[in-house]
């Protein structure tokens, strides 16, 4: 019941995390089933992935909470979120532990034995190319230090005054990439703060305006946006018009690998979920805390 009202609340997360009785009827029974079917697929595989021994470092799993660590500008707001969704920190080492042993049986199983000819991409490309059609785009990497919704005046200061120090910095002509890797909160940093190619009025709009203005290679000065303060370095511009199959030939390789991948999972699950024996003692459709009232219990 606490894994799947914790499973619940992540997926409500990104939606404000509006109340259960506000929901309509259909999206309770959706959201509840489709958390359901997750963590039983999530449970057959790690069992599968601990029989066939794989296993992870201590070492391995700091190492995933410190870059997810980063995505938060302080412990509180961390913990504040984790929260809200559920959990608290030795939950969340607990779920990486899992996700890591997981995503090692399947790199090993599973996706190494994925192949992707010139031609899948090629006809792929062929079949769909106007869905490959953009409007103007940028690529951009930045430095962000986030600022807390609601954070004090002294809070914000702080984060400005750290970031107008790293931009001193960039302007010196220190490495951009390093930059970012060591300071950036969110989860580009580990890509050097690189956030890809991204169509125009998809970023927050003071970000968005400062990016369209630089020229190749240029670095904002320091700007304000919902999230804290960016520094940002406009890496390449595309005006609008159709995407070349080379210039997304290796994305869209990667695109029909991971497509084949999850086709191949749905399998190993659907296989594994003959083979073993399931018992669900939640009346799906309704909120864990009442099924936990309502339900047989094992």
């Amino acid at each position: 019941g606490r894994d799947l009202e914790r499973r619940v609340r992540s997926e409500l997360s990104p939606l404000g995390n509006p109340k259960w009785e506000n929901l309509r009827e259909e999206y309770r029974q959706e959201v509840t089933n489709q958390s359901m079917a997750s963590l039983i697929a999530t449970e057959l595989m790690y069992q599968k992935a601990v029989s066939a021994g794989y296993k992870v470092t201590d070492a391995e799993v700091q190492a995933e909470f410190a870059k997810l660590s980063k995505n938060f500008a302080s412990d509180a707001e961390m913990n504040r979120t984790l929260a809200e969704r559920g959990m608290d920190r030795d939950t969340l080492v607990k779920e990486l532990q899992r996700t890591l042993i997981v995503g090692k049986y399947i790199q090993e199983n599973i996706a190494k034995k994925i192949t992707v000819t010139p031609a899948e991409v090629s006809d792929y490309y062929g079949a769909r190319t106007e869905e490959f059609r953009h409007p103007d785009m940028i690529r951009t990497s930045h430095i962000l230090i986030l600022v807390p919704a609601g954070a004090p005046p002294e809070q914000d200061k702080a984060a400005e005054k750290r970031a107008a120090a790293l931009l001193e910095r960039a302007k010196k002509g220190e490495d951009f990439a390093k930059l970012a890797k060591e300071n950036s909160m969110d989860a580009s940093a580990s890509q050097g703060g690189d956030i890809g190619l991204t169509p125009k009025g998809q970023l927050a709009p003071e970000y968005e305006t400062a990016a369209f203005a630089l020229q190749i290679g240029q670095i904002s000065g320091v700007v304000r946006t919902q999230f804290g303060y960016h520094i940002i370095k406009l890496t390449e511009k595309k005006g609008e018009g159709i995407a070349t199959l080379d210039e997304i030939r290796s994305d869209l390789t990667q695109f029909l690998k991971n497509k084949k991948t999850e086709e191949e999972m749905s399998k190993v699950v659907d296989q594994l979920r003959q083979q073993g024996k399931i018992s669900i003692y939640i009346s799906l459709g309704k909120p864990p805390e009442e099924s936990k009232a309502s339900s047989p219990r094992p």
